[in-house]
């Protein structure tokens, strides 16, 4: 049997770890990556975040990213290769993320029609608490803030 693991980007070289965050969100964002692959670049580069890559089956087949700041966290993509959706990989990494975190406040932004992101947010204790108007683009969309309070 395989088992999940989790990789700390930093395990990886740097470029490998942008490359792979990048494609990974590419194929796994209906419109393609959210950001451009610099952008992945600098933002691993920034001390107040964090991205830990899932190994499944010796491969890479998702990632999520965090930045924290003082007590507060927030949760800034999550990808899965569509190849491997709906198989637990998403809620495993999501709940493994949650539990390398202190005490405080975790923030998350959803589409407002990906009902099963928000599905899964709301197994793992989120709730929504307000709704950014117009904030995704191609399509315009609105976003779920969703948070979840770790004591």
């Amino acid at each position: 049997m395989t088992e999940r693991r989790l990789v700390a980007s930093t395990q990886l070289d740097a470029d490998e770890a942008v490359r792979v965050c990048y494609q990974l969100a590419t194929l796994a964002y209906p419109g393609g990556a959210p950001w451009r692959q610099a952008t992945f670049a600098a933002d691993m580069a920034l001390p107040t975040v964090h991205y830990d890559l899932l190994r499944w089956q010796d491969e890479l087949i998702g990632f999520v990213s965090r930045s924290t700041v003082l007590d507060e966290t927030e949760i800034t993509n999550i990808a899965i290769d569509p190849a491997y959706q709906r198989q637990g990989h998403a809620r495993w990494l999501l709940t493994a993320c949650l539990a390398q975190l202190s005490a405080g406040p975790v923030f998350l932004e959803v589409r407002a029609s990906n009902l099963a992101a928000q599905r899964l947010y709301q197994q793992c204790g989120f709730d929504q608490i307000a709704t950014r108007k117009k904030y995704y683009h191609d399509p315009e969309e609105d976003a779920w803030i969703m948070r979840k309070m770790i004591n």
